[in-house]
């Protein structure tokens, strides 16, 4: 096997779009915790530590065109289709190195934002040292840092599943695919027998389904690396303390909020705790969680109260998730159902339900004007965190498309991921410069924009159906192929409806399609 420190190399990564990785999330995090984050309008270096195939990289670079972009990993074959992303997308804005941690260029700069997401967990201790070191470097004052993991206690019962994995897969011949697969054909086989194991862990036997169903190149990279590693988030935390790093917030937004992670009758618990890294140990307990997302920051600037915080973070922008929703609003995160009411967040969704605002403007709208600033934000916050609310980079748009006039992708990156991947078997992001980040949509529908695109609204159903039919790929209806031709035209057709009332709207929103 293959490897760089004990890192799978002879097989290439799935690509894939991470938005937790994006500036705007990473910013507003730490904004939501009283961390002044980095200003943007001027311009920002950004760095990921590990990029893989780089489609986060790439998709935030054409997202955020002021800012300047690097990744870096060790697979000359990643960064070989990375660069290719790059040089097809026109992306003057981004960079690729080809290099192990500790052997970096010489002429990189400062970066107000690292990233590094699947590569804390996979790499061997003397890796993690060399990530620590970089950071410790590289991170500007105030920087923030964004770092990825398996984490304890919820990969307790199911790290029995990797060792096995590998250590079948270790006696096997040929490369890691070839191996992955045989590992996964003895998996089952103990678990159709049933195993002990299996039998005393039902929610283990039950992973095996969705086992079976991951593509085989992101298993190999998920459970082959020798120095495969789960994580408390105490050990994080300490490890980035020794990088001078104070801990800022996680994502997804909810994580922020305890009472969203955890059930009623521990959260008098989390009332009379007033360290949080504590806390953050106790909800990881309560919440079985298996993977996190933290942001960490260098030599932090505190925003003690709301007109500090507003300073700090008034160039993102707040819109209604789902444009018509009403409320009572309900929400399950993975552990509770919540349910938003109430005459603040009726105001909330009046004020910015037809277009986005800066916390400023909510705050000073006269309609709110009654409830505390701090009762407010906090009110804006939550939306946020159960999905009532999103936040952007930029205003979200109110234009709306024009039918009889034709469309335009705004941006190359965009125009060249419709051209190569439309109906590649995976979705795609699409770039948003209102938004700073990636919308993402199938790889079907993406077949659709770039009919629309190239040719207009005339026959459309019929071009996408000859589309699809010369591509080899099918429809699936009920999870099987549909082999009947009048029964998928229709298909196609009703998707075509639907993604011309649907999708095509938001895309304008987002500025991702305009019309010429």
């Amino acid at each position: 096997m293959s490897s760089a420190a004990g890192y799978v190399t002879d097989v290439a990564y799935v690509p894939g779009f991470y938005p937790n990785l994006a500036p705007s999330a990473i910013r507003y995090v730490a904004s939501l915790n009283r961390v002044a984050p980095p200003k943007v309008d001027h311009g920002f270096n950004y760095l990921e530590l590990g990029c893989g195939l780089g489609r986060s990289l790439t998709t935030l670079a054409a997202a955020n065109p002021t800012g300047q972009f690097v990744g870096v990993d060790i697979n000359p074959e990643h960064t070989a289709l990375v660069q290719k992303d790059i040089d097809r997308g026109a992306l003057k804005n981004a960079r690729i190195v080809t290099a192990d941690f500790a052997h970096l260029p010489n002429d990189l700069p400062t970066f107000d934002f690292i990233a590094m997401h699947g590569v804390l967990s996979w790499v061997a201790p003397a890796v993690r040292e060399q990530c620590i070191a970089v950071v410790k470097e590289r991170l500007a004052p105030g920087g923030l840092f964004l770092v990825s993991y398996n984490a304890m206690p919820g990969w307790a019962h199911l790290q029995p599943i990797r060792g096995i994995l590998r250590q079948y897969a270790v006696l096997r011949q040929g490369d890691s695919v070839s191996r992955m697969r045989e590992g996964l054909q003895y998996l089952v086989f103990i678990r159709d027998k049933h195993a002990k194991y299996f039998e005393d862990n039902p929610r283990a036997a039950a992973y095996v389904d969705g086992l079976l169903k991951q593509d085989v190149r992101y298993l190999v990279h998920e459970y082959l690396n020798e120095h495969w590693t789960s994580f408390y988030f105490a050990e994080v935390a300490s490890m980035f303390r020794g990088a001078d790093l104070s801990f800022a917030g996680s994502l997804p937004v909810h994580t922020n909020f305890w009472d969203l992670c955890v059930r009623p009758e521990f959260q008098e618990l989390f009332r009379t705790t007033q360290d949080r890294l504590v806390t953050e140990a106790h909800k990881d307990f309560c919440a079985n969680t298996a993977f996190r997302w933290d942001i960490f920051v260098k030599s932090p600037r505190l925003t003690p109260d709301i007109r500090s915080r507003v300073e700090a973070m008034d160039d993102l922008f707040f819109s209604v998730t789902r444009p018509g929703t009403t409320l009572p609003f309900q929400t399950n995160l993975g552990v509770v159902t919540s349910t938003v009411q109430g005459p603040i967040y009726q105001t909330l969704l009046e004020t910015i339900g037809s277009g986005s605002m800066r916390m400023s403007e909510i705050l000073a709208t006269p309609k709110l004007s009654s409830a505390p600033k701090e009762e407010l934000a906090r009110a804006v916050d939550a939306g946020v965190a159960m999905g009532l609310f999103d936040f952007s980079s930029g205003p979200i748009s109110d234009q709306t498309y024009d039918a009889s006039k034709p469309l335009v992708i705004g941006c190359a990156f965009n125009s060249q991921l419709l051209k190569n991947e439309s109906l590649s078997g995976r979705a795609l992001a699409l770039a948003s410069t209102l938004t700073g980040t990636g919308y993402t949509i199938g790889d079907f529908d993406a077949s659709i924009l770039d009919e629309l695109v190239q040719r207009g609204h005339d026959q459309l159903a019929d071009r996408v159906d000859a589309r699809l039919v010369s591509s080899g790929r099918s429809l699936q209806e009920e999870e099987k192929p549909v082999t009947d031709v009048a029964r998928r035209s229709q298909l196609v057709k009703d998707a075509c409806d639907r993604f011309r009332t649907t999708a095509l709207p938001q895309l304008f929103k987002l500025g991702i399609v305009t019309n010429a």
